[in-house]
C-alpha cells in the first residue's frame, strides 16, 4: 500500500512540474484550452463507448471480438478526463493502433491471470 502512495505522490510531482514547464513555455490560456479540450474529448469518448456497450448488451449482441479494443479506448477516454498533461498524452497514445496492439496482449494476460487465481467475477447477463 505504501508503494501506491509513493507512486501517486511521484505522479503528482511530475504532473506539477510538467504544468509549470508548459505554463512557462506556452502560457496560461493555451494550457487551459488544452486541458479543457482534452477533458471534453475524453467525456465524449467515454459516453459514446458506454452508450454502445449498453445498447449491445440490451440487444443481446456479443461484444467480445472487440472487447479489448473497447477496454483500451475506454481507458483512453478516462485518461483524457483526468486532469493532467501526462495522462492526456497517455490517453491520446491509446488511440494509436500499434500502441493498442502492444497493450492488448498485456491486458489479456492480466485478465487470464486474475481468472486463474479466482479473483475475477463473471456476471452472466442472460
Amino acid at each position: 500500500m505504501k508503494k501506491i502512495v509513493y507512486y501517486w505522490a511521484a505522479y503528482g510531482v511530475i504532473e506539477l512540474l510538467t504544468y509549470i514547464l508548459l505554463f512557462q513555455w506556452i502560457g496560461f490560456w493555451p494550457l487551459l484550452f488544452i486541458q479543457i479540450a482534452s477533458t471534453a474529448f475524453g467525456i465524449f469518448i467515454v459516453k459514446r463507448l458506454w452508450r454502445g456497450i449498453t445498447q449491445n448488451m440490451r440487444e443481446g449482441k456479443t461484444i467480445s471480438p472487440y472487447l479489448l479494443d473497447t477496454i483500451c479506448l475506454l481507458l483512453a477516454g478516462i485518461l483524457l478526463v483526468i486532469p493532467g498533461i501526462i495522462t492526456s498524452i497517455c490517453g491520446l497514445l491509446l488511440f494509436l493502433p500499434f500502441i493498442r496492439s502492444w497493450i492488448k496482449p498485456r491486458i489479456n494476460r492480466w485478465i487470464e491471470r486474475r481468472m486463474s487465481q479466482g479473483n475475477f467475477t463473471y456476471f452472466d447477463m442472460k
